[in-house]
């Protein structure tokens, strides 16, 4: 993939990641009661946006080789922002002591994989094994 796409998604993304961190921070003081519905809204809102983009690009043949690998970029870059909303809506759901954790941990990456660990950890139990059988 060049190297210009790769950074434009880059931009996208994190764009869209600061646009849902700045509405996690903002709807809260503005409607403490209703703002995860608020929230949603937004999120319904963006992803109906990406799935029209979608349509545009898939409602017209591709003429050539370059046009079709754009495309697919494209399409790749829209399904990257789609998972990476679903992925804040998931957080934003979460017990806020569970949100903060994942955030502290650098568990969430805004990537659209969902929740990633960069660092491979062992879960530790203070039960015996045979208990958990």
């Amino acid at each position: 993939m060049d190297p210009q796409r790769t950074s434009s998604m880059i931009e996208k993304e994190e764009e869209a990641r600061q646009h849902f961190e700045e509405l996690k921070d903002t709807l809260p003081k503005l409607s403490p009661r209703w703002w995860k519905k608020d929230f949603k809204r937004y999120v319904d809102k963006f992803i109906g946006e990406r799935l029209i983009e979608k349509e545009f690009v898939t409602a017209v043949p591709c003429e050539d080789e370059d046009e079709e690998e754009q495309d697919r970029i494209l399409l790749h870059r829209l399904r990257r922002l789609v998972a990476g909303t679903v992925q804040e809506w998931e957080l934003v759901q979460q017990p806020k002591h569970a949100a903060t954790c994942a955030k502290l941990d650098g568990a969430l990456i805004w990537q659209g994989r969902g929740y990633v660990s960069p660092i491979p950890r062992a879960i530790y139990s203070l039960q015996p094994f045979a208990e958990l059988i």
